[in-house]
Order: structure tokens, then C-alpha cells, then sequence
């Protein structure tokens, strides 16, 4: 590379936010008994779970050093029939990589 030349554009990197970064058994487990014997089978439409749920171990820390060398992105959807997935999910990102803007995962 010349010296006035632009570095090279990051590759972009999609990672996805359940159970890769995020431990979804964890929300499971913290499910009052009344909503794991409704939800059953179907554990992601339960309102507020994703609110629940962990890091996976040693997930955060894979994602802050992969955001160096490439552009990440999270990739997530929310069940059709848990509304509070949408708020949940970002509020996760937020409170585990950070909310600035010089945070990895803004």
C-alpha cells in the first residue's frame, strides 16, 4: 500500500445474537414455572424472555476482538408472537457491548 493511499475496507462479518452470543437456556431457566408450562416448546414467544438471558461464556469477548478486524453486525429476528422481543434483544446489545457509539457492536 502507497502511503496516500485509504486502507483497505473492513469484510463484513454477520454474527447471529441466539446462542451464539446469547445463552437462550439461560432465559429458559429464569422463567417463572407458570410460563415454562405455557410457553413449552415454544419458549421464544414468552414476553420478556430474551430480557433474561445470559452471555454465552467468553462470547462477548470473541465478538470485541472479531469487531477489530472485521465490520460486524448482529443478525437477529423476534418471534411473530413476543412484541417485546424487538426491545428486549436491542436492550441486550446495549447493556452487554455498550450503548456509545464507539462501542463494537453500535
Amino acid at each position: 500500500m502507497m502511503q496516500n493511499e485509504p486502507p483497505e475496507p473492513k469484510k463484513i462479518l454477520y454474527i447471529d445474537l441466539d446462542n451464539t452470543l446469547v445463552d437462550f437456556p439461560s432465559g429458559i431457566a429464569r422463567l417463572s414455572e407458570a410460563a415454562r408450562v405455557k410457553y413449552a416448546g415454544h419458549y421464544d414467544d414468552a414476553p420478556g424472555i430474551f430480557a433474561l438471558m445470559d452471555p454465552l461464556p467468553d462470547a462477548l469477548t470473541a465478538y470485541r476482538e472479531l469487531a477489530q478486524h472485521f465490520d460486524t453486525f448482529i443478525l437477529s429476528t423476534a418471534p411473530w408472537h413476543n412484541a417485546s422481543a424487538w426491545h428486549d434483544k436491542v436492550r441486550w446489545v446495549q447493556e452487554h457491548l455498550g450503548i456509545e457509539s464507539e462501542t463494537a457492536a453500535y
